[in-house]
């Protein structure tokens, strides 16, 4: 569910400024593990490429 923060620091704003919430240990814990994957997945698809390469030619 998304929460929004509204800055009311000013006496009459005239548009409301929109502070984004901090992220839970949670969304922190999927986004680092996705990050992870979209790095393994980059660093192993070339090696995979070589190979079938390499299979294909042999």
């Amino acid at each position: 569910m998304a929460v929004r923060v509204f800055d009311l620091t000013e006496p009459q704003p005239a548009r409301l400024t929109v502070v984004p919430a901090a992220a839970s240990r949670r969304d922190r814990r999927r986004q680092r593990r996705r990050y992870a994957v979209v790095g393994v997945l980059c660093l192993s698809l070339p090696f995979a490429a070589a190979l079938a390469v390499l299979e294909v030619t042999h």
